[in-house]
């Protein structure tokens, strides 16, 4: 069974006293560089129509940070399949520009490619995919020097990892070293369409390199339906990280076979129940022709039960305690039973009842707990329920819809899939704390989940599960003032972001406004109390506006400490927050 995380805020890393932005009329200073060669851009063919295609290619960033490297040292992918190094000399506001490799084998491009793309496992190592199936393995050499002072790079290994005709972008990266072994751990996403729709793959290849070259060693996928919000490697290589709408499992392992949970457990359940952070709803059916006063409801804070002509559902000393005087139910004219518990404090429950209960099983998602019901109709109804049975009310179409008319962030979960068990170990509801982006604060650790938290924006990090322990510890880094509220009003935007010291928050169009708030601004602001007339300090942030249409639509963004570093098709603009 696995284990549930709850996001608690560290409540000193909130600003309770923050009261929103003013515009800024002031133009922040910025620095354009002209490209010498434009960005290499792939656009979706009629094949590529699902959600999951139009986010990857939407929302791909084409602007790749060197993370290894303290310097302003970036990367992007030009016209000619070259890798174009630029530098932000922040002294004196001046960029060069050089090519360090060019992708071998440049394919003419074919339906179904993906954009290229660039990830640094090391600092001596970068991974390139070219977006015809080929993963190259790269020698970079050191890469701490300003462009036009690098050595070019040298491809050290090229495999078609997925086989022909399956393209792939590229997710995350790792080094692993041990025993005088290096392991490159890469996490690959590609697309696969099965009879009407479209499933997110994730694969999870690694290579080795003994001193001879690099060899591909393991292979493994995970699938799932619609879009991947967050994916990344533990830093241990013992797990994958993944926000999503839906379950991913996995489908093939090269190191270890897959087993198939027994269903024989699943026999035993009569109600199900699903939780947010104040409540808990139990739901359980009874027999066709019932009588309502025969159903008993007893809750106190520490104890329920309920039964119904001597069967009884559930029967036990609970979690947790509950606010016992706010119980309800509702007896649906089905004979379905709901029932409302409220929790004496806001938090998410392990467990229903103390030790478990085989009886129950948990729902994270409210639209299948009717799916879920149907299959246990057999257990309580009069006359048996074939298992493969059409489910009244539920039309073929549902079965049809694409991803884009159903994906919803509304029950987002985020997991800790375990490469070893294959099973979820650690899961988080992300139904309350709706996912913003994601974004590399420390080098060698997995990128951190910008969260929604009431109208603040909350910044997680994720590190690797302890030895010896089942805790997954998630860190509240820090938190973005007043951003969940205010990037929920820009429909428009295309990349959200923030710094690594969490001193401003972006909302970029693709091609109009770029949208930066500062929070800890210095400026003073009163506002008088109309009922008294006096006036009261209040703290406030400030709103920057920035123009980006003269230099064309975004394709990349990266925010720093200091500068925000904008990538359009011919330009790169560094703008400088004050």
């Amino acid at each position: 069974m696995s284990s549930l995380v709850e996001l608690r805020p560290n409540r000193r890393l909130l600003d309770h006293d923050f009261e929103g932005y003013k515009l800024n009329l002031q133009a922040l200073p910025h620095f354009s560089h002209e490209l010498l060669a434009p960005v290499d851009r792939v656009y979706p063919d009629e094949t590529q129509y699902s959600f999951i295609h139009a986010k990857l290619f939407a929302l791909h960033n084409h602007l790749v940070l060197d993370y290894w490297d303290y310097s302003l040292n970036y990367y992007y992918i030009d016209k000619k399949q070259q890798v174009r190094h630029v530098t932000f000399e922040n002294t004196n506001q001046t960029f060069q520009n050089d090519v360090v490799y060019d992708i071998p084998a440049h394919e003419e491009r074919k339906s179904g490619h993906f954009n290229l793309c660039l990830a640094f496992p090391s600092n001596n190592l970068a991974v390139v995919s070219d977006g015809t199936g080929y993963l190259h393995i790269v020698d970079t050499g050191p890469r701490n020097r300003p462009a036009g002072r690098n050595q070019m790079w040298q491809t050290l290994e090229s495999s078609l990892i997925l086989g022909e005709g399956k393209y792939f972008v590229i997710v995350d990266t790792r080094i692993q070293e041990k025993d005088s072994v290096e392991t490159l751990h890469c996490l690959v996403q590609s697309v696969e369409q099965i009879e009407s729709h479209f499933n997110s793959v994730l694969t999870w290849v690694t290579f080795d390199n003994e001193g001879q070259g690099w060899k591909q060693m393991s292979f493994r996928q995970i699938q799932g339906k619609e879009v991947v919000h967050y994916a990344a490697i533990e830093t241990s290589c013992t797990a994958l990280y993944i926000a999503s709408d839906n379950i991913f499992k996995f489908t093939s392992d090269s190191e270890k076979e897959i087993t198939v949970p027994s269903k024989e457990a699943s026999k035993s359940v009569i109600y199900t129940w699903l939780q947010t952070s104040e409540d808990i709803t139990i739901t359980l059916k009874l027999e066709s022709n019932f009588n309502r006063n025969l159903l008993i409801v007893s809750v106190t804070p520490l104890l329920i039960k309920v039964s119904y002509a001597g069967k009884t559902f559930v029967d036990g000393k609970l979690s947790q305690k509950l606010d016992s005087e706010l119980t309800t139910w509702n007896v649906q004219d089905d004979g379905q039973v709901d029932i409302l518990l409220t929790k004496s404090e806001s938090m998410m429950w392990e467990e229903l009842l103390e030790g478990g209960d085989a009886n129950g099983e948990q729902i994270m998602d409210a639209s299948v707990v009717e799916e879920a019901h149907r299959r246990l109709a057999h257990l309580c109804a009069e006359t048996e329920v074939p298992a493969d049975s059409t489910v009244p009310g539920l039309s073929h179409c549902a079965q049809d819809l694409e991803e884009c008319d159903a994906a919803s962030e509304a029950d987002t979960v985020l997991v800790r899939l375990d490469a070893t068990t294959h099973s979820v170990t650690h899961r988080a509801p992300l139904s309350v704390h709706q996912f913003l982006f994601s974004i590399k604060i420390e080098t060698q650790e997995a990128p951190a989940l910008a969260l929604r938290h009431d109208v603040d924006a909350c910044v997680w990090q994720p590190y690797a599960q302890l030895i010896n322990s089942n805790t997954w510890p998630l860190k509240h880094q820090g938190s973005l003032s007043a951003f969940g509220y205010v990037q929920s009003s820009k429909q428009n935007r295309k990349f959200v972001t923030c710094p690594p010291n969490f001193s401003y928050s972006v909302v970029c169009e693709a091609s109009r406004h770029v949208f930066i708030y500062q929070s800890n601004s210095n400026q003073d602001c009163q506002l008088r109390k109309r009922t008294a007339g006096a006036m009261k300090n209040i703290k406030i942030g400030q709103q920057h506006v920035f123009n980006i249409d003269k230099y064309g639509e975004v394709l990349g963004i990266n925010a720093t400490n200091e500068y925000l570093f904008i990538l359009t098709e011919k330009h790169l603009v560094a703008i400088q927050i004050q």
